[in-house]
């Protein structure tokens, strides 16, 4: 193999094992979500139309809208 080649190989094994490295150690890809900041509660959101007049319902697990 030329020295091309070898240092691309070598680059690619270096991140492999970094990535397992970090994974092992706790960490992944991305930090924990937290749904709330300083203790507030997570903002609500309600759909509507653009008059704001017909808004989408939910009920249980479901999402209810009005057949426009």
């Amino acid at each position: 193999m030329d020295k091309y080649t070898k240092g691309i190989l070598t680059v690619i094994a270096v991140g492999i094992i970094g990535l397992n490295v970090q994974m092992m150690n706790g960490g992944g890809f991305f930090g924990k979500a937290n749904a709330s900041v300083f203790g507030e509660k997570p903002q609500r959101v309600v759909i509507c139309d653009s008059i704001g007049m017909d808004c989408a319902g939910v009920s249980g697990n479901r999402l209810y809208t009005s057949g426009m």
